[in-house]
């Protein structure tokens, strides 16, 4: 077990972010470049057996998971009054590990009850891996502490592109031109029991995570409840999970949760499933390694950068982040619009576009504008999960999670109706509801800071920002 007792806390903090980011990226391998690669992976599987295989299995799959993980959050903080936080990431981390593993017998059945399980899990996962980044952050160093963490983590993306590239050309047919990038049985099970044997490690290093919190840490706050009964714990938590829906900040910043998982299921798994049912594409061995360490690049050079910026900017990870996620957005609606055909979410097609071919080029921008969007969207979210309401941190990012979780099935569940256009139209109105309920918020936290002590016990007492 890595104890780093004689560290620093500044200097413990920094190297747990390290080895917590490593494994977060190990487990990430699978989940992200799975993701990618899914439902075209799972078309492919339908095309040789179109009657043990639904054509849209991929996106079914994603969306059942999305719709399990969004029940699991309303129940998933009561995991933490019996699990510390290290061991409920563990156990969730060994379902990841599960997930990966069922693709390789490529049945539908068994695919959807391990994203089912996985789903659960997942949330188990979330609470514990929010409340282990308040155990080693301070109110001051939760930004550059989760920047850092959050950009190792993406590397995954990376590292899993990079694995599929032999992978992929093992297959002959995946150089020629054709309608939509094909996938063999024995590539689906190299690629997904390489996913497992990564996933391992993840599991292993995450067992080996120090339990150590540094001085000051955010989950201090919480109130001692260990001398109720487990039960006790249990139903409270779940009770203050279900009135947290109702607290009228988190009513509030609800929208901008909403939008930061719908764009979630659209750079993890419906634009590069548009970038191999494009023909223009099909033949490029090499798109979504491309993609996937472009996005990864963008991730981490927004993750480094954040730990400057949070020490040069005031309240760095709420209205800058915001902006910045605004203007990125735009961005990536614009291009994605003029080189995204109509039908390109749902079915392989040779449709024309609004104004540029599908290109190699273009999918790298994306990559890269997605990788920065998603690491400011999750510093946004991060940061207010855990100072707005600091008695009820783990309630919050529950329900924010409850909200990512419901707003990426929705359109996975939709993917046969849902168009690049459609989707895309939906995603901006969302996001800029969001944004400017996010920024009231913003602004009513900075007066009520202004007006009260700021010291930590002060700060321990907050129930809400909001009266």
């Amino acid at each position: 077990m890595l104890e780093m007792s004689n560290l620093k806390d500044s200097r413990f903090a920094l190297a747990t972010a390290i080895i917590l980011g490593i494994a977060h990226m190990c487990m990430f391998v699978g989940f992200d470049t799975g993701s990618f690669i899914v439902e075209s992976v799972l078309y492919s599987v339908h095309q040789r057996n179109p009657e043990d295989m639904n054509r849209h299995a991929g996106y079914y799959g994603q969306a059942i998971m999305y719709a399990f993980n969004m029940i699991g959050h309303i129940v998933a903080p009561a995991a933490l009054c019996f699990m510390s936080a290290k061991w409920t990431m563990v156990l969730g981390s060994l379902f990841f590990t599960l997930s990966f593993a069922s693709y390789i017998f490529e049945n539908e059945l068994i695919i959807y009850v391990s994203g089912a399980l996985l789903g659960l899990f997942y949330a188990v996962y979330n609470a514990g891996y929010s409340r282990y980044l308040t155990q080693i952050s301070t109110v001051h160093s939760i930004e550059k502490i989760n920047g850092l963490e959050w950009s190792i983590a993406c590397f995954g993306t990376l590292v899993g592109g990079l694995l599929i590239v032999p992978l992929i050309r093992m297959n002959p047919n995946s150089t020629k031109p054709s309608l939509y990038k094909e996938y063999s049985d024995m590539q689906v099970k190299c690629m997904f029991g390489a996913f497992t044997v990564i996933g391992i490690l993840s599991n292993v290093i995450y067992c080996m995570l120090p339990t150590r919190k540094v001085k000051d840490c955010i989950s201090s706050i919480a109130k001692d409840t260990k001398d109720k009964p487990k039960l006790v714990q249990i139903r409270d938590s779940i009770l203050k999970t279900a009135r947290a829906f109702f607290d009228p900040l988190v009513l509030q910043l609800s929208p901008h949760f909403f939008y930061v998982g719908l764009q979630c299921a659209v750079w993890l798994t419906i634009y590069p499933t548009t970038l191999q049912f494009t023909k223009h594409l099909s033949h490029s061995t090499y798109v979504i390694t491309i993609y996937g360490c472009m996005f990864s690049i963008g991730e981490f050079a927004m993750g480094l950068l954040t730990v400057p910026l949070a020490k040069r900017i005031n309240n760095f990870g709420q209205t800058p982040c915001l902006i910045l996620s605004m203007v990125l957005q735009t961005l990536c609606f614009i291009l994605i619009l003029i080189s995204t055909a109509n039908r390109s979410t749902s079915v392989p097609n040779n449709d024309p576009t609004l104004l540029v071919t599908p290109n190699v080029p273009m999918a790298l921008i994306l990559g890269f504008l997605f990788g920065v969007l998603d690491s400011t969207n999750n510093t946004n979210r991060t940061v207010m999960c855990a100072l707005a309401i600091p008695s009820k941190k783990a309630q919050v990012f529950a329900v924010a999670r409850f909200y990512q979780a419901l707003s990426a099935a929705i359109p996975l569940f939709l993917s046969a109706y849902l168009t690049t256009y459609r989707l895309l139209v939906i995603e901006f109105v969302i996001c800029v509801i969001g944004a400017v309920f996010y920024l009231r918020v913003v602004h009513k936290i900075g007066h009520n800071a202004n007006e009260e002590p700021t010291s930590h016990e002060a700060f321990a007492n907050k129930e809400s920002v909001i009266n």
